[in-house]
């Protein structure tokens, strides 16, 4: 007869257990990942496993059945192990869990073929094995498979909780590491033929598996450590409420064996009084004992919040306040890191993330977070503190952008504290792991939370004073800027007035030799007949003077082209060596007349230019005359060129030309390096303007220069002069620096 077998009972009521956790993981994760989807196949072997083992154990039945169930239960713990292996895998979110399942799969096929004799295997194996007999095939190999990848899901559960230092993640890797061992020992156990032995192998087996199922399904998880220490504390207390009563009880029967029966009852009483006064310190004693020699010293909440209040209230550096906020904290948490995210809200919805560093090597970064941060929308809402742990973890946080996920990762912090002043979040104070790697507990959250509170007060007087100071420098900048444009337009008012001087001289003067000349010639005609010779001498000089009024008005419109962007360039393939022949050409006379020395490298070997020839003589033409001019007799100048690479606008090299004219002239001073490329502009007073073109310091109406630049610029090159100052006793010299892009096609050939 069957009856009630208590074996049978407990093996198989693991199976409704199971059957349980099936029906409740559908409901709460369904087949939506990988480990939900395994974790309910690896329930539905079980149950295979447990029926197959409840009818082998099971008394009254027919042989072929418990056969039969045995062979069941054999055949689900071949698939068991490799299915927790791949679980381990998918849990701890390692490579490799489909390399694993299909070398269990393929494990799983040989035992098949074994087990069907194939090419008699069983022999072979009884054989390999010094077994009794074949059938004893199967089941080596099905307990050498059980054997490596049971063993190997427990070394990948070791291994990560070594590797990892996280305290909520270690936790919650124990509980797997637990499960696992539950599971092992189980199924063990269940190889024994005892059936007293195989029950209580399933049911350790059931307490793993409802242990995967709790870590699966919930994220919060109770801390081991902290469970551990209450279960110590109250062993240790239990123990001493226990040998005092024991105490009580042996001095009461001595105290009393003397004494005549009646005393007893007050002997009691005196007794129980006693104990009712020392037993409540008796055991807080022995708590307090057991949180100091066993489990470490705590520390007194309201003590750390009036420590922490009184150290951050008079701080008003940013910097300074997250140190001491961070080192106060330290002192009552030993926390070993620390730091300040500054936020900002931004007109655009972001938050601009500021990392101010307290205490250990922070990453010093900013970051935007988008509005729609489900990580930013956590912090904003959330009453209690934000952990790594939860951001790792949860599956509605682990959609922010990977690059968010990084770089909070890249910060090496345990847990996030907002801090918020008139419900806006200004602040978060982000805190590292506690010495020891003990995980924060809850009364640890809400001290955080209200020390948060008294920190946003004293963030806002900070923010203010660094805004302030921040805005003062700005404005010290911005005076400096604006007394530097002050110069600069005093500067070029006066240039503006000093044009129109210089322009009227300019044009006066040729004016004034034309209608010289024209009376000259009338008088002549009235008195006399005038001779050749007079005749070509008034012509030369009415010449001279309206070319010089044509190269003034010639100035003055290539000025407003420029200013006008409208400067017609007619480009071709030309070298720069011939340019600057032709431009030094044209003041030979110049430089014999001031008896000054013009040498220059070799420029053969430099790449064409695709320019304006005529736009670029008049370039180079400008800036050589300019340094005859401010160079005294008897100076030199030189003329250089070299290739050179810059970046162009898409930020590859290009190759450019640069042609550099160095003099030893009285220099620039460098507050007008800049302005000597603005029309107008003049160093020197106009009043030793000179019309000439080769006299010292002389000068014309300040329009060179301004034309050079923007000639310069109409190629895609650009202009510039270095000088170490104005001397016009030492003559430091100044180097004008002409840059035009090569032709690339003349870089080809």
């Amino acid at each position: 007869m069957l009856g009630f077998q208590t074996p049978v009972v407990v093996i198989g009521g693991s199976a409704i257990v199971y059957l349980v956790l099936i029906l409740l993981t559908l409901r709460r994760r369904g087949f939506r990942s990988w480990l939900h989807g395994l974790f309910i196949l690896y329930l539905c072997i079980g149950i295979v496993w447990v029926l197959g083992k409840s009818l082998a154990v099971a008394r009254g039945l027919i042989p072929v059945v418990s056969i039969y169930g045995d062979l069941m239960a054999r055949d689900a713990l071949a698939i068991l192990p490799i299915l927790l292996t791949v679980l381990t895998l998918l849990f701890f979110e390692r490579e490799g869990a489909q390399s694993t399942g299909m070398v269990g799969a393929a494990w799983v096929v040989l035992i098949a073929l074994v087990d069907g004799n194939l090419l008699g295997a069983k022999a072979v194996l009884q054989d390999a094995f010094r077994l009794e007999a074949p059938e004893q095939a199967v089941f080596a190999l099905v307990l050498i498979g059980w054997v490596g990848f049971t063993t190997a899901a427990f070394v990948l559960a070791v291994w990560d909780y070594v590797r990892i230092q996280r305290p909520l993640h270690r936790n919650r890797i124990l509980y797997w590491i637990t499960a696992t061992l539950f599971i092992g020992v189980g199924e063990a156990l269940s190889l024994w033929p005892n059936e007293w032995i195989i029950q209580w192998g399933a049911f350790a087996r059931m307490l793993g598996v409802l242990l995967i199922g709790y870590v699966t399904l919930t994220y919060y998880l109770p801390s081991v450590r902290n469970v551990v220490r209450r279960a110590i504390s109250a062993i240790v207390v239990t123990l001493v409420t226990a040998g005092l009563f024991l105490g009580s009880f042996l001095l009461l029967q001595s105290a009393l064996r003397p004494l005549p029966s009646g005393y007893v009852l007050l002997g009691a009483a005196v007794m129980a009084l006693l104990l009712s006064i020392v037993l409540q310190p008796a055991r807080s004693a022995a708590a307090t004992l057991v949180e100091r020699f066993l489990l470490g010293t705590g520390y007194d909440p309201a003590h750390a919040l009036r420590q922490y209040s009184a150290a951050i209230s008079n701080i008003l550096d940013l910097n300074t306040l997250v140190t001491i906020a961070v080192g106060t904290l330290s002192e009552a948490l030993e926390v070993r890191r620390g730091a300040l995210l500054l936020t900002t809200e931004r007109d655009d919805g972001c938050v601009e993330v500021r990392v101010i560093p307290g205490m250990g090597e922070v990453t010093v970064q900013t970051a935007e977070f988008d509005p729609s941060s489900p990580i930013l929308a956590r912090i904003r809402q959330a009453v209690q503190p934000l952990s790594q742990y939860e951001i790792d973890i949860l599956p509605e946080l682990r959609l922010a952008p990977l690059w968010e996920r990084a770089w909070i990762e890249q910060l090496n912090m345990e847990l996030y504290i907002p801090i918020r002043h008139q419900s806006l979040l200004v602040g978060i104070l982000a805190l590292g792991s506690r010495a020891g790697s003990a995980p924060y507990t809850i009364q640890d959250l809400d001290v955080l939370s209200t020390l948060a509170d008294q920190t946003a007060v004293a963030l806002q007087n900070a923010r203010l004073v660094s805004d302030l100071k921040r805005l003062n420098a700005e404005m010290a900048v911005l005076n400096d800027q604006l007394k530097r444009a002050n110069r600069r337009l005093e500067k070029m008012d006066a240039a503006k007035s000093h044009f129109i001087q210089i322009a009227s001289h300019e044009l006066r003067t040729p004016l004034t030799q034309v209608r010289g000349y024209a009376d000259i010639m009338a008088d002549t005609v009235k008195t006399e007949r005038p001779t050749p010779a007079q005749m070509a001498q008034i012509s030369q000089g009415i010449s001279r003077a309206t070319v010089r009024l044509e190269e003034i008005i010639s100035a003055m419109l290539d000025v407003s082209e420029i200013d006008a962007e409208a400067m017609s360039l007619f480009r071709t393939p030309l070298s720069p060596a011939s340019v600057l022949r032709m431009s030094v050409e044209a003041h030979r006379d110049a430089i014999k007349q001031r008896h000054q020395t013009l040498t220059a490298d070799d420029l053969e070997g430099l790449p064409k230019v695709h320019g304006d020839s005529q736009r670029l003589y008049q370039a180079f033409n400008n800036i050589i005359g300019n340094c005859i001019k401010f160079t005294p007799d008897g100076g030199s100048i030189h003329i250089a060129g070299r290739r050179v690479q810059e970046p162009s606008g898409d930020g590859a090299p290009h190759e450019y030309v640069e042609i550099t004219v160095a003099d030893t002239g009285i220099g620039i001073d460098p507050d007008d390096q800049e302005l000597i490329f603005e029309k107008f502009y003049r160093v020197d007073s106009p009043d030793l303007h000179s019309t000439g073109s080769v006299k010292f310091k002389g000068a014309g109406p300040g329009l060179g220069l301004a034309i050079t630049r923007g000639v310069i610029q109409a190629h895609g090159g650009r202009v510039w002069v270095e000088s170490p100052g104005h001397d016009e006793i030492n003559f430091p010299g100044s180097t004008f620096h002409v840059l035009l892009p090569a032709s690339t096609s003349a870089a080809e050939n």
